[in-house]
This record gives C-alpha cells, structure tokens and sequence, in this order.
C-alpha cells in the first residue's frame, strides 16, 4: 500500500507532537523537581535561621549580663565591699531579667569571699554547713528561690565548678543532671572562673538553662514533617524533636556511615543523608550556634519524600495529560487525513524551508477554514515567538542583563558595524573607566548593594554623556565611553572630568552614603574602524593603568605609558628573584616615647635595591605581592629579618627595643599563621613581647570571628598588637571594644593641617581618651612639624613616629639615633 506524501507528513507531525510533548512534559517534572527541594531546603534554612538566631541573641545577653556580675563580684572582692546579701540581690535580679535562664549561681572558694564562712554555716536558705557562699537562685514557677549548691567538690557531680576551677577559663557544660529541692533537672550552664588580680582562683558564677525549655521549643520545630535537633560541643544532644529519651545522648550514628565530624565541616550547606530515626534520605543542614570558643549546632531534617509531595503529584497529573493528549493527537491525525489538500502540504514545506535558511518574515497563508488553518495560525505564531527569541538572545549576547549598557562583545559588534553605516570623518575618543576600590567595596557589602551601585553609576554615565557617544559596560566596575565627532582635545579633558565629578558625587543606598571615585584612560583616533576601535581599548586600557596609579584621575594615553605596564611585569616576574638574591632590606623608622623622649622601639619598613630600577618604594611592589600570593613568604622574611636584628641589637648592648611589623589580609588567611610567627620567634630566640604586629581592619572583612580568634592566640604568646592606618577607609569605633589591642596608630591624615583646624584637634583629642579607656597607647605617624608634635603632646598622646625625628634608615644608622638620644 502506497502512503502519499500529506499521510506521510500528518503521521510525522503527529509523532513531533508527541515527542515535544514528552520533552516539555519531562523538562517541566525535573523543574518542578529541583524546585520542591528548593521549597523545603528553604523552609530549613528559615526556621533554622531564625532559631538560631534567637538562640543566638538570647546566649550572647545571657553571657554579657553574666560576665557583669562576674565583675561586679570581682570588684566586691577587689575593694573589700563584699556583702552576701547584695550579691545575691544582684544574682535575683539577673535571674528575673533573664525569663530563659532557669538559675544563677556562684560557689567560692573557702573564705575567700568575706573571710567570714565560720559566721554563714545554715544561717539562711543558700547557706549549707561550710558557710562558704554558694547560692543557688533558681526560678521555680512564678518565684524566685534560693537555695545552697550541691556537689561542688564532687568529682563528676560536681564538674560545673572543678572543670572551670582547673581550667580558670570559660566552661560551657555538657548536659547534666541537678538535684533542685527534690527534683532532677536536665541542665547546662555557662561557668565563668572569678580570679584577683594575681590570676588566683577564687570561685565561679554561672547561669543554668533548662534543657526541658529547649526541648520544647525545639518540638514545635516540624518543618514539612521533619524534625529538629541540637547538637553540643561535646556531640551530644541537647534537644531531639522527634525523641526526647535521647537528650542528653550521644548522636546517633548515621547508617551509611557519615560522621558528625564530616557534617560539622559542611555546616550552613543543604545535605542529603541517611537517617537512623526516620530512614530513608533526608535533607540535613546544621546551623552553627558559637558560644564563646565552643559551637553547639542546631540541626534540621527532613524527609526528602515529604519534600516531593508537589512532584508526586504532578508526575500523576502529567501522566493523564500525557494519555488525554495522545488521544486527541490521534483523532486529530484522523480529521487531518480526511481533510488535508496536497497545496498546504507544500505550503508547509516551502515556509518550513524559509525558517530553516534564517527567513522569518515568510508565513503561511493558508484558508481553509478547519485544524489545517489552526496549524498555520500556530505555525505563524510559533515563527513570531522564534523571532522575538532571537532578537531577546541578540539583546543578551551584546548587552550587560544588570545595566542595560551594551557589553564588550556589543562593542565589538558596534565597530564590526560602522562600515556599513555612514560615519563621520571626525576624531573618535575612548574613555575607559574603572571605579576605585569597588572591590574592596563589594567584598565588604553583600553583592546586591553593590549591583545597585553599579545600576547608579551607569545610569550617571548615560546622562553625562548623553547623545555624544555610546556607553559600555566591559564586565565588573569596567565602563568604556564611545564618542562621536570629538573636534577638540579640551571638549574631550572636560568630558572625562565632568565623568569623574558625576560618579564622586555620594550615593545614598539603604540610609547610607558611598563616596566612590573612578580613574579614566583615554585614547583618541582620526577614525573609527574595526582595526582602530580595538586599538582604542589597548591604549586607553593602558593609560587607565597609569590613572590608577593616582585615582580619582584622567590620563591621555601616549606610547610612553607601554613602558609602565612593561616595568610592572618586570618587577612581578622579578619578586621571587630578589627574595633568593637577597635584595630585599629593611629599613627601621624611630618611635618615641613623648613622656620620656627616649625611642622605645621602630617600625620594620620594607626596600627592594633592585640592579636595573634601583631602590624600590614598597608602594610599588607590596600590591604586586598581594595579587601573586608571594606576600606570604615575604613576609615571613620580614618577620625573620627583623627578629634576627632584634638579637643583633642585644648583642649590642640594647635590650629595650621593641619592633613592629606590618601584617596583611592574606597572611591572617593562612591555615597555620599563629604557629608560624611563634616558630620564627622561637627561632630567633628574642622575646614576643619585643615584637608588634600592626594589623590593618581589612583583615576583619572575611572572617572575623576566625581573625579574633587568632588575634587572641597571638595575644596569649604575648606578642603585641597594633591598629595601624586608623582613619583610613572604613575605620569603625566598634573595632576598638571587641579587638585584644595593645597599641592605637593614627594615620598621619588626623594631623595633616591640625595645627589650624580645632575641629581635627577635638576629634584627635577624643580619639586619645576613647583609646586610653580602652587601655591602648595612641601612636600618631606622619608629624613633621614642631608644632603638630606640641598639640599632640598636648593632648595626652603617648608615641609619636614621623620624620620630625628621622626618615626610615638603615639597622647600623638607627642605633647610632638610638644611643643619642639615650645621651
């Protein structure tokens, strides 16, 4: 039997419609898939978030007040104002402003309170027979009771007061059970040591939370009929939603294998695991709760089935579709056999052979006025559809989705295009422009606040130049400026700095303001042609380099500038070089004690005497160093050298001197920092406290919490430690309370025109109090002038450095200053 071609045709559509069908219908499942685990993975992170933040919130003002009232007994004992009854007093009024803590306590040690337990055996409700003071207040129902701690001197029982005791440190207990008045209470507790002034133990205060409060906050916690978890330091759990029998347990092990260890070092991320409650594949997150230096987790689990439920349900429902849809299709197949004409037939074809070659204006025309013509219609709609498609992936190939602004290939195809247009003969300039520090910026904001900049900034570049030229946005906080008939140079300098006044005018986001600037490098040609255009962007791209140099800037470039970015390559392919031909040399600037005028110490500044270039300004390759890593073995050299002089110099006779060294982001990012800065002191054999390390706040921009935790290691060996270059940047007073400091340096901008400006002078004065409250020494760089040292000794600064009393120089020229002013 012969089949004609319409059959043919009509078979084959239907079997492409079938087969579309199937593919959008798989594509839309394995969508609605990945999205129903979307919806539960962000049900998790929701309720886990703001758990643990409330978690969070609550132990940080738990631990504030508690670390007060260790204080306030601290001073009790300090100036012989101890009273039994006020600290208890105190302790009540802790517990009744803390509705989550279940009980506060403090044990000391014989006598050491008052000198009188003999007077306090039994005497009142938290006294016992020692008459050591021990109260225990504890909330029971609506009241407040007291009552004498028990246990204390009990090995195990007793641990919330010999762990801390043996430790003299913070102690965060694993749960634990206690006797209060008769009923045993499921606890943990926060156990600060009270030691004088000597470091000697003289007790503990603590606060106690009810792990039965926890539990049950954390059984309302069923997201998508999963449960929730907490987890201590010390891997067990503190709460369990689904079974209260295992708080205090051990975790439960997971049945494929994973360990606790594994799932702690993928807190904050989504997994999928096995469970032992649940079986079956569950979605697990741990969120990290930090107190002090131990983490409990607060752990969310969900059944991966649960999440699935809307998928489930639309796999049955396109399951019918499906079979609806092939039913129809086929009686479809059955009308068109009976009714097609072989003339739409190869309609179909010659417009389907139009669309293949690219021809979307074609259509089919057919007016028959059944499913055939409905097809066409389709057909016809299906060609629009393509061609705004096409269009739509034009527009995103060549212009930037956050701007608007066409990108860098929309510049390519811009100039690919000018020949096929006319154009004027005139000069054509490019401004290639690049924000300042945006970088720094964007790391330190999230990511959306600085898309907002950047949707500011275009916008002000559009509007600066207007309809003489063509704005692009290369990528990142790169900008280029296209303009048209460019008669003159001075036209063309004004250009570029009304660019630069726009984009420095403040941009207020979010209740905040951003003073950002830019740096332009210009290039310009007596043509605009493919050949030029590109030319255009290397040069001016060069020049740019140059600009950044300066900021805030605009350079012209000119055939000079290669040589720029030829010097760079040189001096970064010559780093390590120099490291192992030893031409590095430190150069050491005098700081002076202002009450004594004596130097107490020096900074270690860094040289390089280069064979070709000569002596080379850290200026010049520190942020070469920076971009390639080498920063880090660098400066453990300079840390080495620098030791090594400091055991020179005694030696010699000097034993007083104490030297700092600057410290970057990168190197506080290292795994092992605090080991090796101890092994190069141990290595020199010179004492840490002879070593000052000067931090910058860039190091707090990634990880602060790791940074503090390193910063007090260093500060535990006794190294000490110094804020430099505050003024600068994003200097913020809430660095200095949290920080272990020892030292506050002052960038030689606070005094730059202080002599005539009272209002720098008040600042600087101020800056000197917050700091010496703060038990920090302020260091002020950069004076020159006799007059600036005598407003800043004025107000009570402790060190100076500037060339007031020398430049940098040389280890062998600095002990000569040395001994001269100990003369």
């Amino acid at each position: 039997m012969r089949v004609g071609i319409a059959h043919k045709l009509i078979f084959t559509l239907g079997a492409l419609m079938i087969l579309s069908f199937t593919l959008l219908a798989s594509i839309q499942l394995m969508k609605l898939y990945d999205v129903s685990l979307r919806q539960g993975e962000l049900v998790a992170q929701n309720q886990s978030n703001a758990y643990t933040t409330k978690m969070s919130i609550e132990t940080n003002d738990a631990l504030i007040r508690l670390e007060g009232l260790q204080q306030s007994l601290q001073q009790m004992k300090e100036y012989n104002m101890t009273d039994r009854s006020e600290a208890v007093r105190l302790i009540e009024n802790f517990v009744r402003e803390q509705p989550y803590i279940l009980g506060v306590f403090t044990v000391w040690e014989p006598n050491a309170f008052d000198n009188q337990d003999g007077n306090f055996r039994n005497k009142s409700s938290y006294d016992d027979d020692t008459g050591r003071f021990v109260p225990y207040i504890v909330r029971q129902g609506d009241k407040i009771v007291a009552y004498p701690n028990k246990n204390y001197e009990n090995i195990g029982e007793g641990d919330y007061y010999q762990i801390p005791k043996r430790t003299k440190k913070f102690a965060l207990m694993e749960p634990y059970y206690y006797d209060i008045n008769g009923e045993r209470i499921l606890i943990s507790s926060f156990v600060y040591p009270i030691l004088d002034e000597q470091g000697k133990f003289l007790g503990v205060v603590g606060a106690d939370i009810s792990l039965d409060m926890v539990q049950q906050e954390v059984e309302k916690i069923r997201p998508m009929g999963g449960y929730a978890t907490m987890i201590t330091a010390g891997d067990s759990y503190l709460a369990n939603g689904l079974d209260r029998a295992l708080v205090s347990k051990p975790y439960l092990p997971l049945p494929k294998g994973e360990s606790l260890e594994e799932l702690k070092e993928q807190a904050l991320t989504i997994m999928y695991t096995s469970d032992p409650m649940l079986g079956g594949t569950v979605m697990r997150l741990l969120n990290p709760i930090h107190i002090k230096d131990q983490t409990w987790y607060f752990e969310t689990i969900i059944p991966k089935g649960n999440m699935l439920k809307d998928y489930y349900k639309g796999l049955s429902n396109t399951i019918i579709i499906s079979l609806v849809a092939f039913i129809f299709t086929t009686m479809l197949m059955i009308l068109l056999i009976r009714k097609i004409v072989l003339q739409n037939i190869r309609k179909v074809v010659h417009v389907s052979s139009a669309l293949v070659e690219g021809d979307t204006d074609q259509k089919l025309d057919i007016d028959t006025k059944d499913e055939f013509e409905f097809m066409a219609q389709q057909f016809n709609r299906m060609i629009d559809h393509r061609k705004a498609s096409e269009e739509l992936i034009e527009f995103q190939a060549t212009h930037d989705l956050l701007t608007g602004l066409p990108n860098r290939y929309g510049y390519t195809r811009h100039i690919e295009q000018i020949h096929t247009v006319p154009y004027s003969n005139k000069q054509a300039a490019l401004l290639y422009i690049d924000l300042d520090r945006f970088k720094v910026i964007n790391d330190t904001l999230d990511y959306a606040m600085g898309d907002q900049l950047l949707k500011q900034f275009a916008d002000r570049l559009k509007q600066t130049v207007g309809s003489n030229g063509r704005v692009f946005r290369f990528g990142g906080d790169e900008f280029v400026v296209l303009l048209n008939d460019v008669n003159h140079m001075n036209p063309l300098l004004l250009v570029a700095d009304d660019i630069l006044l726009t984009i420095a005018e403040p941009i207020q986001l979010n209740d905040r303001l951003f003073y950002i600037t830019a740096s332009i490098g210009i290039s310009l040609q007596h043509e605009l042609t493919e050949e030029t255009g590109d030319r255009m962007v290397k040069e001016a791209d060069t020049a740019l380099f140059v600009a950044k140099k300066q900021r805030n800037t605009s350079r012209l470039y000119s055939p000079s500038m290669k040589d720029v970015s030829k010097r760079e390559q040189e001096l970064e392919n010559g780093l390590f070089p120099a490291l192992e031909g030893e031409q590095f040399v430190l150069y050491y600037q005098p700081k002076v004690d202002l009450k004594s005028g004596q130097i107490y110490g020096a900074e270690a500044l860094i040289r390089w005497r280069h064979p070709e270039f000569g002596m080379i300004s850290p200026l010049d390759f520190i942020p070469l160093a920076e971009k390639t890593g080498f920063i880090i073995p660098l400066g453990e050299w300079v840390l080495r050298t620098a030791c090594k002089q400091i055991k020179l110099w005694e030696q010699q006779g000097v034993t007083a001197l104490t030297v700092s060294v600057n410290m970057s982001m990168l190197q506080f990012q290292q795994k092992h920092i605090v080991e090796t800065i101890q092994s190069i002191i141990t290595e020199a054999s010179v004492r840490p406290e002879q070593i000052e390390l000067e931090l910058t706040e860039t190091i707090f921009m990634d990880n602060p919490d790791h940074t503090l935790k390193i910063l007090r290691e260093l500060q535990q060996l006794g190294i000490r430690l110094s804020l430099d270059d505050f003024g600068t940047g994003y200097s913020s007073l809430s660095y200095l309370q949290n920080i272990p400091l020892h030292y506050l340096k002052l960038d030689k901008s606070f005094i730059h025109d202080i002599v005539s400006d009272f209002k720098k002078q008040m600042i600087f004065k101020s800056l000197v109090v917050i700091a010496h409250n703060l038990n920090m020494k302020v260091v002020t760089e950069g004076v020159e002038t006799d007059e600036e040292l005598q407003i800043i000794r004025q107000h009570k600064c402790d060190l100076v450095q500037g060339y007031i009393y020398s430049p940098p120089v040389t280890a062998e020229c600095f002990i000569e200053l040395y001994h001269k002013h100990v003369s």
